[in-house]
């Protein structure tokens, strides 16, 4: 069949006039960057929760991709160009080190400037490098991500929110496949901010409210693929840690004023 049959015309844009969106993984990230919307970044298990342990304690997190710390010389040459600490490579560490387990900077001392990467969340951070204003959100925060969302979108920094739901890598297939996967904790982690914004009286796109309508409660989520993952790989705690509901007011927001245009701190969500 003719690619024309099958395509949109040139001059269609998919995004929707609502002041809420949802998308999916990279592309969606940096499609919503490229048209000025404020990106919400939900990577439950565990980005978006390892984040917002970390700013509860005060860290500065700067947040790069995989493939741009290796163009800056890997981990430790990034970590001194940047002036801050590398994540461990293994998730598993002693008391006191830090790796992309939250449970790990629960036993930390807080007030570091660390260097945080990931496969997922990270890169979607790269991706929405050009947003207006970036955020980090997860169940921990929810209702304060969403209270800070709204606070973006009525200042009038960006004409409209995209929630990008990150998925996942597939790690319990075949050796040598990969993929993304659509993870359903993102999903319903997207939904319940949207849930929270259209509370708040901004309207959804028809992706955005079918998120919401999917949100019942975290419970569910701990028999999903990546709490069973994490759980058979001996982060139980992890999982506990994602899936407290609102137990935080305090948002990982990108500082647009610091040099690196990366780094995000700890902001108090509005009243």
């Amino acid at each position: 069949m003719p690619t024309s049959d099958v395509l949109a015309p040139s001059d269609f844009d998919a995004w929707p006039s609502h002041d809420v969106h949802v998308e999916w993984g990279v592309p969606g990230a940096a499609l919503a960057a490229a048209r000025g919307d404020a990106v919400v970044v939900v990577d439950v298990l565990s980005f978006s929760t390892t984040l917002a342990v970390a700013v509860d304690r005060g860290f500065a997190c700067l947040v790069y991709s995989g493939a741009e710390i290796a163009e800056m010389g890997g981990r430790e040459a990034a970590a001194e160009r940047l002036r801050a600490r590398a994540l461990s490579k293994r998730r598993r560490v002693p008391p006191g080190a830090l790796s992309l387990s939250p449970g790990s900077l629960t036993r930390a001392e807080p007030g570091q400037r660390v260097l945080f990467t990931s496969l997922n969340g990270a890169s979607i951070v790269a991706a929405s490098a050009s947003a207006p204003a970036l955020l980090v959100a997860g169940l921990r925060n929810a209702a304060a991500s969403a209270r800070t969302a709204r606070a973006v979108l009525t200042s009038g920094t960006a004409r409209r929110i995209t929630i990008v739901a990150s998925g996942e890598q597939w790690s319990s297939v075949e050796p040598g496949v990969s993929g993304m996967r659509p993870a359903a904790e993102d999903w319903l982690g997207a939904g319940l901010l949207c849930l929270r914004l259209r509370e708040a009286g901004l309207s959804l796109s028809a992706e955005a409210a079918l998120s919401a309508a999917s949100w019942t409660s975290s419970d569910v989520l701990r028999d999903c693929v990546s709490a069973r993952e994490l759980v058979a790989a001996g982060f139980a705690e992890d999982v506990e840690l994602s899936l407290e509901l609102d137990v935080s007011d305090v948002v990982p927001v990108r500082d647009n004023a610091e040099p690196s245009g990366r780094t995000f701190t700890g902001q108090h969500a509005p009243g």
